[in-house]
């Protein structure tokens, strides 16, 4: 009975897919594995197995890579960004170029002009109603900038004011500008950025300093 059954599968499995050679073909179909293996048996039809699929690396780098480009997202990296690490080092090279020149080429400052400086600087102060309790013009260290002296310029005012912090921080800005103009001479300014300027409360005596570097 089993093999009247068998030959009867197999005869309808030839007929209905003469045209295939191959379990995998039986599978498309949509016979069922018992049938199949029958047929197999029976018929001598090849056995295919299914290949392994061999694991795709690809998608692993695709993922890393990805990864890679969120995290440079995120730090605000890109491959795309401009290398201006050149233009940067030329920039600072020239900022100390500019601040540090060749001390050969240092031409000393005459003390006539020095006390014509302090002079001006000096009258236009007390013009504005200012106490000068120093005003010094020094030289700067050799190989420094030349023409142009490191000021030490300290005044008091009596205050006009309660808010006598606002008002002295108010003065410190009006003498620096004051003593820069004083100090121009057909547009050079001669006090170098290291100058410092200090502004006393007359009433405790309290000071408060301000350099040029600082806006």
């Amino acid at each position: 009975m089993r093999y009247v059954k068998t030959v009867f599968l197999a005869t309808a499995l030839a007929i209905s897919c003469g045209a295939y050679a191959t379990e995998g073909d039986l599978k498309y179909l949509g016979y069922s594995q018992e049938m199949i293996d029958e047929a197999v048996n029976v018929s001598g039809m090849t056995s295919v197995k299914s290949p392994e699929i061999a694991p795709d690396n690809s998608d692993e780098a695709t993922q890393v890579k990805e990864q890679l480009y969120e995290l440079g997202r995120t730090r605000s990296l890109s491959a795309n960004l401009e290398d201006r690490s050149e233009s940067i080092r030329d920039e600072v090279l020239s900022y100390w170029e500019h601040m540090a020149p060749d001390a050969s080429k240092a031409e000393p400052l005459s003390d006539e002009l020095k006390q014509a400086l302090a002079a001006s600087i000096r009258s236009a102060l007390e013009s504005k109603g200012y106490t000068i309790s120093q005003l010094d013009l020094l030289d700067l260290p050799e190989g420094s900038l030349h023409n142009k002296l490191r000021a030490v310029i300290r005044v008091s005012r009596d205050l006009k004011t309660r808010d006598s912090y606002r008002e002295i921080q108010g003065n410190l800005i009006e003498v620096k500008r004051i003593c820069s103009e004083a100090a121009t001479i057909e547009g050079y300014n001669y006090l170098a950025e290291m100058t410092t300027f200090v502004a006393e409360n007359p009433k405790n005596n309290y000071y408060y300093e301000k350099t040029i570097l600082k806006p």
